[in-house]
């Protein structure tokens, strides 16, 4: 089949069959180009890959792939642990050993000790319309927003990143991430999603978290006892670019640069007087009015 019929079938550009054509050949897939005018890629006939070619790298970077939870979280979880047995029996004796022996030895849970999964009960309905490259209306709870709002939006991808699921997709036009753990209601429209032809979604996904981290950011000064510096900087890890820096000459005078003001009140003011907040005054202003508020909320509650 020549690049161009491929090209036209996959709906992707010519460039980028060449492309791939060429890593297929650089992993040791056997594909050959025909030259001339009639020039197409073809297979070497009778080629099946085969799981005794896996290198014991290979293997190894199979089975401690941690995929297990990532294939549960979209329905996969069963089918994940059968493929494995498959792959698993069809390996030669050592690397069949290596492979058991590795699995006994290295246990992946991105979890943590403290966090439960977020809700995902919008999965399901988002990696349908995902894989089915079609429209949806999505109802969905921005952090900035009082109350859920419905917008329209052309599905690219799902990400997961650490274990918080995002979808990737364009909003009139531009491409956006939404945690599907705050996207309660899924309308499918029966229209095909607009995707360019070309996207790379990994390369959209650098982009916005590029342009996530390089958000104008806020330097606040904070004196904090040593033994409560880690909690501190585990507080702002959400809003915090980087980790708290010493000010020299000053003794538990620590600099952290934040992109929001307004969320580092909300994550300090937990910690009462454990802190003094040097600068900036909004800070401690913010800080004052929550605890205000705080306050205010529960002697009503007490009348």
């Amino acid at each position: 089949m020549s690049a161009a019929e491929l090209a036209r079938r996959l709906e992707v550009t010519k460039r980028t069959v060449l492309r791939d054509m060429e890593a297929l050949s650089a992993a040791g897939i056997p594909v050959y180009a025909e030259r001339g005018r009639g020039g197409v890629f073809a297979l070497v006939p009778g080629f099946e890959p085969d799981a005794e070619q896996l290198t014991a790298a290979e293997a190894r970077a199979l089975f401690v792939a941690g995929g297990r939870g990532t294939a549960e979280a979209l329905g996969l979880g069963s089918s994940f642990c059968s493929a494995l047995h498959k792959l698993s029996t069809a390996l030669p004796d050592d690397q069949h050993r290596l492979v058991t022996h590795v699995r006994d030895r290295i246990v992946l849970d991105g979890g943590g000790w403290h966090r439960e999964p977020a809700a995902l009960d919008a999965l399901a309905e988002v990696q349908a319309a995902v894989l089915d490259d079609e429209r949806i209306r999505i109802r969905y709870q921005s952090k900035q927003a009082t109350a859920p709002g419905d917008r329209t939006v052309d599905p690219w991808g799902l990400l997961q990143v650490g274990t918080t699921w995002y979808l990737v997709a364009a909003h009139r036009g531009r491409p956006r991430s939404y945690r599907v753990s705050r996207i309660s209601a899924v309308r499918r429209l029966g229209e095909p999603t607009r995707r360019p032809p070309d996207l790379d979604l990994q390369q959209v996904w650098r982009q916005m978290r590029d342009d996530f981290r390089g958000a104008p950011a806020t330097e606040i000064v904070l004196r904090v006892h040593r033994s409560r510096l880690p909690l501190v900087s585990r507080s702002l890890a959400v809003t915090a670019l980087g980790d708290p820096e010493p000010v020299a000459g000053e003794p538990g005078v620590h600099r952290i640069r934040v992109r929001s003001v307004e969320a580092a009140a909300a994550m300090l003011v937990g910690f009462g007087t454990e802190i003094d907040v040097l600068a900036p005054a909004e800070l401690r202003v913010g800080i004052i009015a929550i605890a205000e508020a705080a306050g205010e909320h529960h002697r009503n509650a007490l009348c």
